[in-house]
């Protein structure tokens, strides 16, 4: 155990500025997210919440708990292969930045959105079915990046410079990997079968 806590204080401490980077490229999209919704004209939001009413009725008519699992399932294991993929080459460290980036748009847009045109029950619907599964989600795509560019910085130093066997580093990063899958399917269960609940209460 102590050997445990000894090793994360010192990859935080090496990699304090790696979090501080993902951090904020995260922020900046969540940021821009709420900035984007904000900025649309008045049709664009019309056409927007036009789609999101025809939207849910169809999940009405047609929802399937397990569907949407295997959906939600198959979105965040390709997100974290990416990232994952993305770290094993050099060129791929930017890119995986930009995944994180979209990742805070995308939710900052969602939530403004909901504010925006539901009010106090958009706000519910954001608390009870957007903020859970991102409780696990969020946290594993920012650990994911930072192994990621971790891993990619270890592949530009040289042979000599590198303390950790290359074998050893690939199998931590791998089982890292793979630990923060399982917070993903965590993610995607709760929102393919928790979320959908929240979202008939509040058609």
């Amino acid at each position: 155990m102590v050997k445990v806590k000894f090793k994360l204080k010192q990859h935080f401490y090496a990699s304090w500025w790696v979090y501080s980077l993902v951090g904020s490229c995260f922020l900046l999209g969540l940021f821009f997210g709420f900035l984007g919704m904000t900025s649309l004209e008045q049709n664009q939001t019309s056409s927007l919440s036009k789609l999101f009413e025809e939207g849910l009725v169809h999940f009405e008519k047609n929802f399937n708990f397990s569907t949407s699992a295997r959906q939600a399932v198959l979105k965040n294991t390709v997100n974290l292969s990416k990232i994952f993929l993305m770290g094993l080459t050099i060129i791929g460290l930017p890119l995986v930045l930009v995944i994180i980036f979209t990742r805070g748009f995308v939710l900052g847009f969602t939530i403004e959105f909901l504010l925006q045109e539901k009010a106090w029950r958009g706000g519910l619907l954001a608390l009870l079915t957007v903020l859970p599964p991102n409780l696990l989600s969020v946290p594993a795509y920012i650990l994911g990046a930072v192994m990621a560019i971790n891993f990619s910085l270890y592949l530009i130093k040289g042979s000599g410079q590198r303390k950790i066997k290359m074998s050893q580093c690939f199998l931590e990063y791998l089982l890292i990997m793979l630990s923060l899958a399982v917070l993903m399917l965590g993610s995607a269960l709760i929102e393919g079968y928790f979320s959908p609940i929240f979202i008939k209460l509040f058609p």
